[in-house]
């Protein structure tokens, strides 16, 4: 990828940003005082802030930069696969969301051992971290690769910066800090989707042109290497991940009660309805105005060069501020996620039952710690190492893993006819058949005659998530009949579901935090005062002017919030 230089004005909002967000964990500090409190906040987070969260953990610095390379290589295919976000949320919305929340719990494995046994919770506490770990190193990477290209910061230590602001606001305020600087975060992305789009625009020759001249294929739904098998296993792995992955279903369940759980789920939905032409068209329409990137196979480059080619001087650094805003909400939630699951799953259930809630939170936040140093140092490892190309690598493994690890456990939530025997026989055969997919990937195809390296990228792959999944399924429904189960097995999933169907009541609730409130309210009064700020340092008076008048649009509307919350 190129690089690219920020200004004075560009530096004011970056850095503004990172004292913003780790303000935000300082405010929370000493207002969570249990686990459930830092875990799943209390279970009083608004459903529309929860949603704003669920959006914003479910994408990187990465999606930026993939999305808008597809987009402009193959044109409206990127909005389709972006888009089978919509289904997922959906399907949340009218069958998960609401079921995650009564199973009333604050960790996402925590009902495992109440629908099936202790054994069970245990195993899939631990199947999904050191994926997770792994994965979010590499977004880590992809984000300290970007922030080292347009500043003077050595790689290295763009990497450690990076990682030590998520793990330092989600270490001091667990959920609540994190799903409000993801709601700090959503600013500063809406703010750099919003201006680029309009230029982009303006570039390709007004509203009326904008379209005309593009190559035909970039209007269809399929387009290039992305066929109908590819997008048919994304629309199978984003409805899994979007459910079960543990970072996006503790949103389901922090909010008061299953009506909101399904509000989350439908705020997500129409998020990502307008988030994905926002951001997409621009790399489309790029296709006009930078038309020489495939020939000279820059196409990686097209983000940059489009912040480069239609911002003017001083607003670099907020579209640089909101690919940061993507990748740290997604990792800081994943910390808290995989937290809650060491702590709670595993050092409360197996190493101290009788801990106090005080401590439990000391130990969540230490846990926290560890797991953002583990990551760090692995992306650290992979700069090192210079093994860049393990990002495919992973984003292939997650794919062939996610349905044996996930897929039980979204079963365990709606199947009532499921036994342990079958979740852990659906478990070990997905695991089986992930592997096996991936070693005639690796080792087989690229040996093949007749089998060209695209086939064997793309639509192979979506063959593969099609039959790890349907594997999964197969040996959880096989075993579930022929194996045999004991009455007390029954008599526990009958105990289980009767805790389910029933609706959350108003004592469990709890009562909204009016911190939060005034939390909300300041991180938007503070995002505005900073783009006036940074109007200051713009040597454009066009990019000075937007930010003034976008600056006040946020700070005024913040302040009348917060001195409401007051009263």
């Amino acid at each position: 990828m190129m690089s690219f230089h920020l200004s004075g004005a560009d530096y004011v909002v970056v850095i503004g940003y990172f004292l913003v967000v780790l303000a935000v964990g300082f405010y929370f500090r000493n207002r969570v005082g249990e686990a459930s409190d830092y875990f799943a906040g209390g279970h009083q987070i608004p459903w529309w802030l929860a949603g704003i969260s669920h959006y914003m953990s479910s994408f990187s610095a990465f999606s930026f930069i993939a999305y808008a390379q597809m987009g402009y290589s193959y044109g409206f295919v990127a909005i389709t696969l972006f888009a089978a976000t919509v289904p997922a949320c959906l399907l949340g919305a009218f069958v998960f969301a609401r079921r995650w929340r009564r199973a009333r719990i604050i960790t996402p494995v925590q009902f495992l051992e109440a629908r099936f046994n202790p054994f069970v919770r245990q195993l899939f506490a631990w199947a999904g971290i050191p994926m997770k770990v792994f994965d979010d190193a590499l977004k880590i990477f992809s984000t300290g690769i970007f922030v080292a290209l347009g500043t003077s910061i050595n790689l290295k230590w763009a990497i450690v910066t990076c990682g030590a602001v998520m793990v330092v606001y989600t270490f001091l305020g667990g959920l609540w800090a994190l799903v409000v600087t993801d709601y700090v975060q959503f600013l500063m992305k809406a703010l750099a989707m919003l201006m680029l789009l309009p230029m982009a625009v303006r570039a390709a020759g007004g509203l009326s042109t904008a379209f005309h001249g593009l190559p035909p294929h970039f209007f269809a739904v399929s387009s290039g290497p992305y066929g109908w098998s590819y997008i048919v296993g994304w629309l199978i792995l984003v409805g899994i991940s979007y459910n079960s992955t543990w970072a996006l279903a503790q949103k389901y369940y922090s909010v008061r009660n299953e009506k909101e759980a399904s509000k989350t789920a439908l705020c997500a939905a129409v998020l990502n309805v307008v988030g994905a032409p926002v951001m997409i068209l621009p790399a489309v329409l790029g296709r006009k105005f930078l038309p020489d990137l495939l020939v000279s196979h820059r196409t990686a480059d097209v983000y940059v060069l489009l912040i480069l080619k239609l911002l003017p001087v001083g607003m670099v650094g907020i579209i640089v501020a909101a690919m940061l805003a993507a990748t740290m909400a997604t990792v800081s939630a994943d910390f808290n996620a995989m937290a809650s699951v060491l702590t709670k799953d595993f050092y409360q259930r197996v190493v101290n039952p009788t801990v106090s809630e005080s401590r439990l939170v000391r130990v969540g936040r230490f846990v926290t710690l560890g797991l953002g140093g583990l990551t760090v140092f692995l992306s650290l490892w992979i700069a090192v190492s210079h093994h860049e190309s393990l990002f495919h690598l992973m984003v292939t493994v997650f794919g062939l893993f996610m349905a044996p690890t996930f897929l039980p456990v979204l079963a365990g939530l709606t199947i009532r006819r499921l036994t342990w025997k079958g979740a852990i026989a659906g478990f070990a055969t997905g695991l089986a058949t992930g592997a096996s997919m991936l070693a005639i990937k690796t080792w087989f195809l690229p040996h093949a005659t007749g089998v060209s390296p695209e086939w064997a990228d793309y639509h192979f792959e979506g063959i593969s998530i099609l039959v790890n999944v349907m594997s999964t399924v197969l040996a959880m429904l096989l075993a579930t009949r022929w194996l045999p189960t004991t009455e007390a097995d029954t008599k526990s999933i009958g105990e289980f579901f009767r805790q389910l169907d029933r609706p959350i009541g108003k004592a469990e609730g709890g009562v909204r935090s009016a911190a939060a409130t005034a939390a909300i309210s300041l991180s938007t009064v503070a995002v505005g005062g900073l783009l006036v700020i940074t109007a200051l340092f713009c040597g454009s008076k066009t990019a000075a002017l937007i930010d003034v008048v976008v600056g006040l649009g946020l700070a005024i509307p913040g302040m009348i919030l917060f001195r409401r919350s007051n009263r």
